[in-house]
Parts: structure tokens; C-alpha cells; sequence
């Protein structure tokens, strides 16, 4: 990833940061990441199977 999508969202482990740049984005890695989502964030919408890969992280 990007240090520009990683400081833009912070952590580097937030669908947002993983997400953000189209041009760097690898489906292979996010999928392990979404394939049975529990949280959804409140702030963009992003879906994850872990609250830890959310940025404002609810229960779905």
C-alpha cells in the first residue's frame, strides 16, 4: 500500500486505507478481510468481518 493511503486514513489495517487508491487496491488481500462481515463503519460505509479494520466500527 501506498504511504499516502496509509497516512491519509491512518492505520494501514482500515478498509479505508486499504481501499482508498483504486490504482493500488488487490482484491486478493481484502477479501479475507469481508468475506463474512460483522461491522459495518458508520462513517463510510465499509464493510469487515473484524471491528479492528473499521475506522468507527458497529455491530451489524
Amino acid at each position: 500500500m501506498s504511504p499516502k493511503a496509509e497516512g491519509h486514513h491512518g492505520g494501514a489495517d482500515k478498509m479505508c486505507a486499504l481501499t482508498c487508491c483504486a490504482c493500488d487496491l488487490d482484491v486478493k488481500d481484502i477479501i479475507p478481510l469481508v468475506n463474512k462481515p460483522e461491522f459495518i463503519c458508520k462513517s463510510c460505509g465499509r464493510v469487515a468481518n473484524k471491528k479492528e479494520n473499521l475506522c468507527q466500527p458497529k455491530a451489524i
